[in-house]
């Protein structure tokens, strides 16, 4: 498989698209257009349409790749988590535009956010597993272990703790208050920590580009996780919060990884 350092045109339009779709939407909510139900509205279908793309986008680059390619199936699973996530985000929308109701949390849009880690978290972690033998895998290990503990301990401590000694709070409410941020940071932060500092090793390591963007995304969907859950349980959450663009933006960027893994590994004749 031939590999580039470039970024085709098409990652740039996922990145820059990507990127300017969700302020556009969050711009339009914070200015209010049409009152309360349309800003509402836009939100939610806005932010339905922006993680929409990314999930089209990596699916798309998964099924770039050879049947039976290990990256098929790594960044199959990346993708069909990402859908799990759209399909929670339209079970909101239906509620909360819809029916025009508050959608509850917990509730059923939970039921597909949960499950969406079940896959993202299998295809990091199986794209960290296949570089077993390769390189030196102890000190990477250690060091993205470190990071997603002390990740996992710092949202803890700061946005998570108060709820969960909260006696006012359900039993349920709390499990996913812990689950959200311990799930981001040490399902999905650090084995995409992992892939990067094991990639380093390998020739210039331009094979942990891709993995730098799933990082950084993954790391802004569990700063995201954690403020709402911290908003809502202070009653200052309302849908069009800022927070609702840390996670349009979170999931572009694994969209622009999933984008520059093709652009690396595929021969630019089949870059389509």
């Amino acid at each position: 498989m031939k590999a580039t350092g470039a970024f085709s045109r098409r990652t740039w339009a996922v990145l820059v698209l990507g990127i300017v779709a969700a302020v556009i939407v969050q711009l339009l909510v914070t200015t209010g257009i049409g009152g309360e139900t349309a800003s509402v509205a836009i939100s939610d279908i806005g932010g339905v349409l922006v993680i929409g793309m990314a999930a089209l986008v990596t699916i798309r680059t998964a099924l770039a790749f050879g049947a039976g390619e290990s990256l098929r199936s790594q960044w199959l699973a990346i993708g069909a988590g990402i859908v799990l996530y759209v399909l929670g985000d339209l079970m909101w929308t239906y509620i909360e535009v819809v029916q025009g109701l508050d959608p509850p949390y917990p509730g059923l849009p939970d039921v597909f956010y949960v499950a969406m880690y079940v896959f993202l978290g299998y295809g990091i972690i199986s794209a960290a597993l296949a570089y077993r033998g390769l390189v030196k895998m102890r000190a990477p290990l250690i060091g993205s272990a470190v990071i997603g503990v002390a990740s996992a301990a710092a949202i803890y401590i700061v946005l998570v703790k108060d709820i969960i000694a909260d006696p006012g709070v359900a039993l349920l409410e709390k499990a996913l208050t812990a689950f959200y941020p311990v799930a981001d940071t040490l399902l999905l932060l650090a084995p995409a920590v992992f892939i990067v500092l094991v990639v380093s090793q390998l020739g210039r390591g331009a094979l942990g580009t891709p993995w730098r963007f799933v990082v950084a995304g993954v790391a802004v969907l569990a700063v995201a996780d954690a403020l709402y859950q911290w908003l809502e349980w202070q009653g200052l959450y309302s849908t069009g919060h800022l927070v609702d663009l840390g996670w349009m933006i979170g999931y572009v960027l694994l969209a622009t990884g999933a984008s520059v893994m093709r652009d690396l590994i595929l021969p630019a004749a089949r870059r389509v």
